[in-house]
């Protein structure tokens, strides 16, 4: 097979720059990371971090602040509002259902609630004071504060769904870099640009009290980060590389450590405010401990939980309380703008990230002595590169543009030479990759999905107001020019129906024959549209599948479509949460475009005859809840749908027979081999080639799996590198080897012995008289019969005789190799940040990687660290 390995491509992301878990109360283990051009990724954490989908911003917009909501507590209004205690618990319980609602804001002062379902803005409104440089909501979750450029604190009311300007509080002479509520969302504390901290009266809104900083030089020192601990105490972070602690009684500092060499931009700690986490400029990631009476406060605390609030931790003397620093790492090479840490979920990760735009995670209560896990740098599972497979054109999106290369062409070889070719070995290349194209779309937001068909002629890219469809123009001279038009026609106006807010397409796919094009949109809609006639101008709709809206109001409005063929969902119960976040993540089409399947990001999975109304939800494969998010989707030859997993799981579904196949129900969900599902990384495509029909190959950001699903998975502990398992076998074969020549010289030394003693002077055959030798039997005997007769007698031979090639199977075994099974899941792990990977032939593999080296000498300057010997 010949690999087209592809890393011209020039992706760069943006850095993040906020990370916020959304609350505890939420059934969705959400986790927000803002990018600095106004993106939002949203990841769940569950056992890893698992990326769910990116919310696009605002063309030319900022972030600089993120935060969560999620009321579950009822106002003194709302408990007066209510006659008995069991219409409270119902309006509480249907407020915990709810999902969360998310707000982000930057530097073009603007706040945004978003809709995590939609994918787009739900309201939004000015700050009324300039750039926004820090945001958060009470515990409450009622009032939202905003610290903005011209010194004042703001407060926007978020109850009951509204976001309304409220009031703002009294004036510095500098801008709010930070803000955070107290644990009682009485006061509200802050750090600015003029060296202060200051603790405000929610209710007065004035200040209670202002605790000063000191110079470094003539500048004033920017507090960058504050945050308010359960116990009442108040950590400021600063431009001099310090993390205070303060007594927010006495207003005065505790303690004062020299954590970084450079500002101290973010801080985070855990909900028992007994660990906190501090990183910045310097990029290295410094944790905090509070020690009571010389033991560490989680242990005293967890030693005394059974006992009433006056425990030691909050009646010891302040004496007795200290914070001691407990571990260093550096994760990151530049600076780290944002940290996170949840310890209400059972992995207690600790996420960060900064300008060198990676997501690191690492469990939080062994640090400093956990390894990080990174992610890549691109959003895993978001199709940012697709290939035309008859062509071999890629385009990559980017923010508001695309971009368009040709892969490169390699000298031709036989199949006798291939045959004796090495794995991995370089072939001459005699025509290099060309950059074709870059587009500057004129859209209102960043580019959602972008897709090439496979002859190259049609790209389809769509922002959040809907698809664009483009056509591609090749000069037939040397130069091989292209030009781009854009096809007006296209969408055709009832693609989506009029009660339709939302035709931004989240994901869009073109069937194998270029004759349709599958669009899945932000409402939940796939429509099938039909491209045949593109060249006259002439689209229409053949029909809409609507099998992920399942919510009772939208089933009967689809059942109610008259204009174009309508195929509504079979009504289902949905929470509230599931139906405000769901939507439509992954689309794959079956390779005789009969099928069309989709997943969403609530777990369900799809498949549809496609232009037809025949549709089945798949069932959980488990049986009970969903435990873990669809990853990929993708079709084997034979038109059986594989469904990969964020636990590494493998499912297969025959359309057909409307069943999981006899090889998932064996061994999908419990017998994948561990070292895959073991794996950090998530699946992230699936695909197939002609030369190898029952196959189907897995490819995630650090790995290719092979999986052949007419054979079992093989042993659940075996090793599935086979470059490693390659390395394994050659090295037992050669160490039993040399054990076998080493017993071998051993025993032909000690036969040797053993003949000289016997023939030389002390053995039992004697010659007299200068007489032939002679055995018991009287007859002659030479010295080579008589050796031979030793050596074949000898029981000491016998019993050092070895099967040497059952040595050789046992220690394989042992090692995870077993030889008398079939090697399925056989996995390679030399690519680095794959983007893509799809067949362009039966013979033939494009992958392009984007490793993080190559990302890094696009970034700025780090943080310069002075090392003994260097200059």
């Amino acid at each position: 097979m010949q690999v087209h390995r592809c890393r011209f491509v020039d992706y760069v992301p943006q850095a993040i720059n906020a990370i916020e878990y959304a609350p505890r109360s939420s059934t969705h283990p959400y986790v927000a990371i803002g990018r600095a051009n106004g993106d939002i990724e949203l990841w769940q954490a569950k056992e890893n971090l698992v990326y769910v989908k990116t919310l696009p911003g605002i063309v030319n917009g900022s972030l600089e602040a993120i935060a969560w909501a999620h009321r579950t507590s009822l106002t003194a209004e709302e408990i007066e509002l209510f006659d008995n205690e069991k219409e409270r618990a119902q309006f509480k319980r249907q407020l915990k259902e709810k999902a969360p609602r998310l707000f982000s804001a930057g530097l073009n002062s603007v706040i945004i609630e978003w809709d995590l379902g939609k994918l787009g803005p739900k309201a939004a409104i000015d700050s009324y004071g300039g750039a926004v440089w820090c945001m958060a909501t009470n515990h409450a979750q009622t009032k939202l504060a905003v610290g903005t450029e011209d010194g004042h604190i703001r407060i926007f009311d978020i109850m009951d769904n509204q976001l309304a300007y409220q009031h703002c509080f009294d004036k510095v002479s500098s801008r709010i870099l930070s803000l955070a509520w107290s644990h009682d969302d009485k006061t509200i504390v802050t750090g600015s640009a003029d060296s202060c901290v200051r603790i405000w009266d929610a209710n007065t809104r004035r200040t209670a009290a202002r605790m000063t900083l000191p110079r470094e030089g003539r500048e004033h020192t920017l507090v960058w980060a504050v945050t308010v601990l359960k116990s009442g105490a108040i950590v400021s972070g600063d431009s001099r590389g310090h993390v205070v602690f303060w007594d927010s009684a006495m207003h005065v500092v505790q303690q004062d450590f020299k954590a970084l060499g450079a500002d101290v931009l973010c801080l985070t700690s855990d909900s028992d405010g007994n660990t906190v986490f501090a990183s910045g400029v310097d990029p290295k990631i410094t944790q905090f401990k509070l020690f009571v009476g010389g033991k560490m406060a989680a242990n005293v605390a967890a030693a005394d939980n059974k006992q009433d609030e006056q425990s030691p931790i909050k009646t010891l003397n302040a004496r007795n309380r200290k914070w001691q620093l407990a571990g260093i790492r550096r994760y990151h090479t530049h600076d780290v703008r944002a940290l996170a840490v949840s310890s209400h979920l059972k992995t207690d990760l600790l996420i960060s990230g900064g300008i060198d735009t990676q997501v690191t995670s690492c469990q939080a209560r062994p640090f400093p002595n956990e390894n990080p896990h990174r992610q890549p740098c691109f959003a895993p599972h978001n199709s940012i590169v697709s290939v035309a497979s008859k062509s071999g054109l890629v385009l990559q999106r980017q923010g508001t543009a695309l971009k368009l290369w040709e892969l490169g062409k390699a000298e031709p070889i036989s199949k006798q030479l291939g045959d004796q070719m090495e794995s991995g070995q370089s072939l001459q290349v005699y025509e290099r990759q060309k950059d074709l194209l870059r587009m500057d779309l004129s859209v209102k937001t960043n580019l959602l999905s972008s897709a090439i068909s496979p002859s190259g002629d049609l790209i389809a890219a769509s922002d959040g107001e809907g698809p664009k469809l483009y056509s591609v123009i090749r000069s037939d001279d040397s130069a091989g020019a292209v030009r781009v038009r854009r096809i007006k026609a296209f969408p055709p106006d009832n693609f989506v129906p009029d009660y339709s807010e939302n035709r931004g397409a989240v994901q869009m796919q073109f069937t194998h024959d270029e004759k349709m094009l599958a669009v899945a949109t932000a409402d939940g809609f796939i429509s099938v549209i039909d491209i045949s006639d593109w060249k006259s101008g002439s689209f229409s709709t053949v029909c809409r599948h609507c099998c992920h809206r399942m919510q009772k109001s939208d089933v009967e409005a689809d059942a109610g479509c008259s204009d174009v063929p309508t195929y509504p969902a079979t009504p289902r119960a949905v929470s509230d949460a599931d139906a405000a976040t769901r939507t439509i993540v992954g689309l794959a089409i079956s390779a005789d475009d009969k099928f069309v399947a989709a997943s969403d990001s609530t777990g369900d999975v799809s498949v549809s005859v496609l232009g037809k109304g025949k549709q089945t939800l798949l069932p959980n494969a488990s049986g009970g809840a969903r435990a873990s998010l669809p990853t990929a989707i993708g079709f084997a030859l034979n038109n059986n749908l594989v469904v990969a997993s964020s636990a590494n799981r493998l499912r297969v579904w025959d359309p057909s027979e409307s069943a999981y196949t006899k090889w998932s129900r064996a061994y999908g969900m419990g017998q994948i081999p561990r070292r895959f599902a073991s794996l950090m990384d998530c699946v992230s495509g699936i695909i197939t080639s002609r030369a190898e029909p029952t196959c189907v190959y897995l490819w995630a950001a650090s790995h290719i799996t092979r999986v052949d699903l007419s054979q079992p998975p093989g042993p659940t502990r075996a090793v599935l590198n086979v470059h490693k398992r390659k390395t394994i076998e050659q090295n037992i074969i050669e160490q039993v080897v040399e054990e076998r020549e080493a017993c071998e010289r051993r025993s032909e030394r000690h036969e040797q012995k053993r003949l000289k003693k016997h023939v030389g002077g002390g053995g039992s055959v004697e010659q007299t008289n200068g007489d032939a030798g002679m055995d018991v039997d009287g007859e002659t005997t030479s010295n080579a019969d008589t050796e031979k007769t030793v050596v074949a007698e000898s029981p000491d031979s016998k019993s050092r005789s070895r099967d040497w090639e059952s040595t050789v199977v046992a220690r394989l075994r042992e090692a995870g190799i077993d030889v008398t099974e079939p090697h399925n899941f056989r996995m390679t792990q030399r690519y680095q940040s794959l983007m893509h990977a799809s067949f362009i032939d039966s013979t033939t593999l494009a992958v392009v990687e984007r490793p993080w080296i190559d990302v890094a000498s696009a970034l700025p300057s780090a943080y310069h660290r002075h090392r003994f010997g260097h200059s």
